[in-house]
């Protein structure tokens, strides 16, 4: 993935438009397996890329981890009402996932994001 294509997946995230990750999380109430995986590998393609680095772009990625986290967490209120379909059994994987995607991109160490160290798969 390119630069360019990762910058504009964690905007659409973080704006919830096109057919992103968060965009299904908050308007179809659905997990989109395909959409995290594409919101996680645009944060790794980011990783080693200091120089696109900014204050905005950090901040949208924020964002988009708190949105995820806290869709999650409506999910499992009883009193919100709030239901996603689909949600996978092993939310916690996808959770360390985008952890340590996060955490690779803030120290710039590829190696937190190596593809087999992680017990959920693709």
């Amino acid at each position: 993935m390119d630069t360019n294509q990762a910058k504009q997946i964690i905007h659409d995230n973080r704006k919830c438009e096109g057919n992103s990750f968060i965009y299904y999380l908050h308007e179809k109430s659905a997990f989109d397996a395909e959409g995290f995986w594409a919101l996680y590998d645009s944060i790794v393609a980011l990783v080693e890329c200091e120089a696109l680095k900014t204050t905005e772009l950090t901040r949208q990625i924020a964002e988009v981890y708190q949105l995820m986290l806290k869709y999650f967490m409506f999910h499992f209120d009883p009193a919100d009402g709030y239901v996603i379909e689909g949600f996978p059994k092993e939310y916690i994987g996808y959770i360390e996932r985008m952890e340590y995607a996060l955490m690779a991109y803030y120290s710039g160490n590829m190696r937190l994001v190596i593809e087999d160290d992680f017990e959920l798969q693709r």
